[in-house]
């Protein structure tokens, strides 16, 4: 009787913890990237900006070393706050390329690139967040250029003459690419609001101070 109970217990536990890393999984396939948060409420992503700023420092990738070659045009995984034009805002998240900022940062093909916005990889057709892709392969994201430019509710705009849509530029919530879903109509996906699946809040937020 001692024995049964001792098995009781020990495969209670076995399928609590086994329970716990389900449903921790399950959160991480929910979850949609890249992430925006804005605790300081200036409208701006915290991931970008310098007291905050978080350059894919958190990985899920077999490999934490990067093999593959990166052009200098992108910000490497873990790069520094760089901020030539004095904005406030990291650069690399101004220039159209794939460098990454926030959580979620994986690359299982060890190519520099996040696996979401690698479009030679699966992740990049399976998952909801915002997309990057090249066709023209000059290192900026299409959806950002005039030509291929895909904004929900706001028209391509360049004040700056740089080729890139200044929305893309401002470290604001717009959306970019298809995906974008706005249930309440106030003009943000609904991914990056609070409790959005996209909002940065609980999501691993904390790293990369620079």
């Amino acid at each position: 009787m001692k024995n049964v109970t001792i098995y009781l217990v020990f495969t209670t536990a076995l399928l609590l913890f086994s329970g716990c890393g389900t449903t921790d999984t399950r959160q991480e396939e929910k979850a949609v990237y890249p992430m925006y948060v804005d605790e300081n409420k200036n409208s701006v992503n915290d991931y970008v900006e310098q007291s905050t700023h978080e350059a894919g420092l958190s990985s899920t990738s077999k490999s934490n070393k990067k093999k593959g070659m990166q052009d200098q045009h992108f910000g490497e995984r873990g790069h520094d706050f760089i901020d030539q034009d004095g904005d406030g805002i990291c650069d690399y998240a101004q220039n159209g390329s794939p460098s990454w900022h926030g959580p979620g940062f994986v690359d299982d093909n060890n190519n520099g690139i996040c696996d979401y916005w690698d479009s030679s990889h699966a992740m990049h057709r399976r998952h909801e967040g915002m997309r990057f892709h090249d066709e023209n392969s000059n290192h900026i994201n299409d959806y950002f250029e005039r030509e291929t430019h895909v904004g929900s509710g706001h028209n391509f705009t360049d004040q700056n003459g740089d080729g890139i849509c200044d929305y893309a530029q401002d470290g604001s919530p717009t959306w970019h690419g298809p995906g974008f879903t706005d249930s309440n109509q106030n003009g943000t996906c609904d991914y990056w609001e609070e409790g959005g699946r996209g909002h940065g809040r609980g999501h691993g937020m904390g790293g990369g101070h620079h």
